[in-house]
């Protein structure tokens, strides 16, 4: 009974302003992510590259010391970009521009064939704006998409923040250990392990399948005689690091480019890419990417959107391997020590002497 006391929740000045400080030092903390996000973006596209940089020197050190594979795995990564950007970069970007220059022709003969296999559009003048617009649009970004692509790849930041990585990772690894308290350092590591192998085993597997899927379209597209042919297999390539969205994103070029030579080249192009992603999905995939990463895909399709929408089209290159860390994460950290918990309350305790379960304390 409080005895018609009144109790009073007072709010001392000191009270006041820890509230105030700590409503700020989030805002201020809002505001920075939003000004810094695509600075932690490329940090996570170097821990990827690092693991390609480090997964040769780790496999090489067992004949050679580490130090010497990673300068051997250093060097074949540079002249790999050397070699892209002297020789492959400048053909890609030839092919673009003609390809941007042909596509709108191409597009205008996709719809002209449309409209005579449908009996002609009601609307023309809408059927010509539509036309022109989707030209415009696609003469304006895949050049784009190319130039964007090529300067990430020749971004010198990157490249030496992905060697620092890969050459010391046991020192980052104790770093972010040692934010973690004593008694949970153990999950942190396994957490850290976890999510180091489950990187590697998807970035080497979907390294994997780019290459593939670029030589493969590459070689098709020739077959075909389409235009930009090393140039679309690049992209293809490229556009299979993002899962669901990327095909797509791969094969639409291809498929307008091949208009300009016939409507029946079009849709032979459409059958390749159809059985070209079927078989990829069916083989390579499952063998290679599932094995590392088996998240679902409509899980995966609305956090790429998430991603793309709030943070832009460079999110969608790092929301699988984000979303993978993030479960292991979540796992380890959370759900595994949840359930052992739930066990571990449901267990009978046995009975020792006085009728009291072991490990029971007199609450007096």
């Amino acid at each position: 009974m409080n005895n018609g006391r009144v109790w009073r929740v007072t709010w001392r000045t000191a009270d006041v302003a820890r509230f105030f400080a700590i409503g700020a030092l989030f805002v201020f903390a809002w505001k920075f992510f939003w000004l810094v996000y695509s600075a932690l973006l490329l940090v996570l596209l170097a821990v990827l590259l690092a693991i390609v940089i480090h997964a040769p020197a780790r496999m090489l050190s067992r004949w050679i010391p580490f130090q010497a594979g990673l300068a051997l795995s250093v060097f074949a990564l540079l002249a790999a970009l050397a070699w892209l950007a002297v020789l492959v970069i400048p053909q890609v970007a030839d092919q673009v521009m003609q390809l941007a220059a042909e596509l709108p022709g191409a597009l205008q003969s996709a719809t002209t064939w449309l409209d005579e296999k449908t009996g002609g559009i009601p609307n023309g003048q809408l059927a010509t704006r539509l036309t022109q617009e989707v030209s415009e649009f696609i003469g304006r970004f895949v050049p784009l998409a190319y130039n964007a692509i090529a300067a990430l790849l020749g971004s010198l930041v990157l490249v030496v923040l992905a060697i620092f990585l890969a050459a010391q990772p046991a020192l980052y690894r104790s770093i972010v250990l040692s934010l973690a308290s004593p008694e949970r350092q153990h999950l942190w590591a396994r957490a850290y392990d976890e999510a180091g192998r489950t990187l590697r085993n998807w970035v080497l597997g979907k390294a994997a399948t780019m290459l593939l899927v670029g030589v493969i379209t590459y070689v098709g597209l020739l077959l075909f005689r389409i235009p930009g042919a090393l140039a679309l297999g690049v992209f293809a390539g490229l556009m299979k690091f993002i899962p669901n969205i990327g095909p797509t994103i791969g094969w639409a070029p291809a498929v307008i480019a091949a208009f300009l030579i016939s409507p029946a080249t079009a849709f032979w192009v459409t059958v390749f890419y159809f059985l070209q992603g079927q078989v990829v999905n069916a083989v390579t995939v499952p063998l290679i990417e599932h094995r590392a990463v088996d998240i679902p895909p409509a899980v995966l399709l609305i956090w790429q959107l998430m991603l793309a929408v709030g943070f832009g089209a460079l999110a969608l290159f790092v929301a699988t391997p984000l979303l993978a860390v993030i479960v292991v994460v979540v796992r380890v950290l959370y759900y595994e020590p949840a359930r052992a918990r739930q066990a571990w309350d449901r267990r009978e305790r046995p009975i020792i002497g006085g009728g009291r379960p072991a490990g029971y304390e007199n609450p007096s």
